[in-house]
């Protein structure tokens, strides 16, 4: 008599198997746990895919929506034409399921450098955006990949 619900049990654990096997984390939540800082090396282009800076940026979670954290930048190339994102500074931003945006200048009413990225295993690439008070000036995409 139990033999009849053999292909039931059998999906019934297949289901309970998958569900269990679902990856309900998001990326950033894994690698950004609050209070300890991440390491990542920054890579910055212009619209052209030049690349115009190059650095390092730690983020430090504060909480499942927020970062803090410094950035260090040097310029390559065109750095008159990137907005303050050469030298170093510190950076907050807020965190929405795997999407994260950044502001490298926090307290500044005006001549920001904005990142809005995708987080990935590791890495967060996306557009990063010079604002001044006639609005976007430039922009470019950026790549963060964690480092060792």
């Amino acid at each position: 008599m139990w033999l009849r619900h053999v292909p039931f049990l059998s999906v019934l654990a297949l289901s309970l198997s998958l569900v269990a096997c679902t990856d309900k984390g998001d990326p950033v939540v894994s690698d950004l746990q609050p209070g300890f800082p991440v390491n990542y090396n920054y890579q910055g282009f212009d619209a052209k895919g030049l690349l115009v800076v190059a650095g390092t940026m730690s983020l430090t979670a504060t909480d499942t929506t927020s970062v803090r954290g410094t950035w260090a930048f040097e310029g390559i190339s065109l750095i008159d034409k990137i907005g303050p994102q050469v030298g170093s500074g510190r950076l907050v931003g807020n965190i929405q399921q795997t999407t994260i945006s950044i502001n490298l200048n926090p307290g500044w009413v005006d001549n920001n450098v904005l990142l809005l990225g995708t987080i990935e295993s590791h890495r967060i690439t996306g557009r990063w955006t010079w604002v001044t008070f006639a609005g976007p000036t430039t922009e470019g995409r950026f790549e963060a990949v964690r480092g060792l």
